[in-house]
């Protein structure tokens, strides 16, 4: 669920002969086991369980994808509404579309894409009053600044430093002062907790240099994210609504006990490959018998389970100009920070926000009425004539027994080798992928995907 958007004017690509493949009954796969395989059950049908079990079924493995909820995509969340439009409600971008693992399922499924203007960026300071553009400018200047800074002075940072810590450096060091110092630490702060879902205090400041960029656009899915996890799922044996409550393993294979809608039931195989959110596993809502190992159970603890939440406003008309990305610095608690117009991608008049950490805490403590209301409150001291939304959509991921948040961050006195250490399988018995298992991807779809590849790879390995 971690998500921005970049890039130029909205575009999108798609092949009739792409459209058609997407539209023909998938034949089924990966019922049975090839000379020399076996039985892999995968829990969670999500980006990382979904990209394993296609790769395992296309090599011969017999897979069986049990799934808690009664759709697939697990955080990835397509919601069709308001006339067509195509809600992501979890993750909804692809960071860096050059080079991208992401990139070759995104033409394989025929999904279109399509980018933010960013250059029609606007910013408004606290009382409302638009920025001039080379002020604004200058702001982003700083913050670039500020995150180069912080960049190549986690060479040497140790688990126990905070991110806060490192901005309060970087502030010093680069000298920033007074309007300049303020403007640039509020925006460092608001993209640390939508990257994180988490203040700067709680995260490890060697999370800055841990991740791995891919340069190109930032793109998002006019018709939905789940295009991608829908095309893996094609064919496959997906058993949905049945909610995961044990895994016994041992010498002669796997016992996974679930809770299906016909009752409760046993189902064995050879292997079991875990990739279940990092939330749902620190909760404890899976019994491991016997039980995870203690380095595991450790990691568990010590790596953070972000939170962020995003509100979707539906209105009659466009009254914000032409600005895709709009900046509102200044807010309540860091709330509204960034506001993205979605006309150009959905086709209707539609602004979307995303909170992450304090913000998000904040508003979860209101009824679905008053976050609307706090938010418009917000539009209102840009836009004094902004009109009631006929319409919204507001997420609750942290509330979802089956997310419990949005996606992991190294959080402080966690490091690296806690993620190395979560993927780690148990024997040749039990695996374990997904975003939080993943040490440069962490935190998105593109990392999560790479995870079940690289268990899928590691199975097929077996003698």
């Amino acid at each position: 669920m971690t998500e921005d958007v970049n890039g130029e004017s909205a575009r999108e690509e798609v092949t009739g002969e792409e459209a058609a493949g997407r539209e023909a009954a998938p034949e089924p796969r990966g019922r049975d086991s090839e000379p020399g395989r076996g039985h892999t059950l995968v829990l969670g049908a999500g980006m990382s369980g979904l990209a394993a079990a296609d790769r395992l079924a296309e090599q011969g493995e017999r897979v069986t994808v049990l799934e808690a909820r009664a759709r697939t995509g697990g955080r990835i969340h397509s919601v069709h509404t308001w006339g067509g439009a195509a809600l992501d409600v979890g993750a909804s971008w692809m960071r860096g579309e050059e080079n991208n693992p992401l990139s070759r399922l995104v033409r394989e499924a025929g999904a279109r894409t399509a980018t933010f203007n960013r250059a029609t960026e606007t910013a408004y300071d606290p009382k409302g009053r638009r920025l001039l553009f080379d002020r604004h400018r200058r702001n982003m200047e700083d913050v670039n600044l500020l995150h180069e800074h912080m960049y190549w002075t986690t060479v040497g940072a140790g688990r126990e430093e905070s991110m806060e810590q490192g901005i309060d450096h970087a502030l010093y060091d680069v000298n920033l002062v007074r309007a300049r110092a303020r403007d640039a630490a509020e925006i460092v702060h608001r993209i640390a907790e939508a990257e994180h879902g988490a203040d700067a205090e709680e995260i490890a400041f060697t999370a800055v240099s841990a991740g791995h960029e891919f340069s190109g656009d930032d793109v998002v899915f006019p018709d939905g994210m789940g295009r991608l996890t829908d095309h893996l799922a094609r064919g496959l044996d997906v058993r949905l609504e049945h909610v995961v409550l044990s895994v016994d393993h041992g010498e002669d294979g796997v016992r996974v006990r679930a809770d299906t809608p016909d009752g409760e039931e046993t189902l064995t195989a050879d292997r079991v490959l875990v990739t279940l959110p990092l939330g749902v596993l620190q909760a404890g809502q899976v019994d491991f018998d016997p039980p995870l190992p203690e380095d595991k159970r450790e990691s568990l603890g010590s790596l953070g389970n972000g939170r962020l939440e995003k509100l979707f406003l539906r209105f009659d008309e466009v009254f914000w100009g032409d600005a895709e990305v709009i900046v509102h610095l200044g807010t309540e608690e860091g709330t509204w920070f960034h506001w993205y117009s979605g006309q150009n991608v959905f086709g209707v008049p539609v602004l979307v926000c995303r909170n992450g950490g304090n913000a998000a805490r904040f508003l979860a403590g209101k009824e679905d009425a008053e976050v609307v209301e706090h938010a418009m409150e917000s539009l209102r001291g840009m836009f004094k004539k902004a009109p009631d939304p006929v319409d919204h959509y507001l997420t609750h991921w942290m509330d979802d027994p089956f997310a419990r948040g949005g996606f992991s961050f190294t959080a402080v006195g966690s490091g690296d080798q806690d993620r190395i250490t979560l993927s780690d399988p148990i024997g040749e018995r039990v695996f374990f992928a997904g975003e939080a298992t993943i040490v440069e991807h962490s935190a998105t779809v593109h990392g999560a995907l790479l995870s079940g590849l690289r268990e899928a790879e590691r199975i097929l390995s077996l003698d």
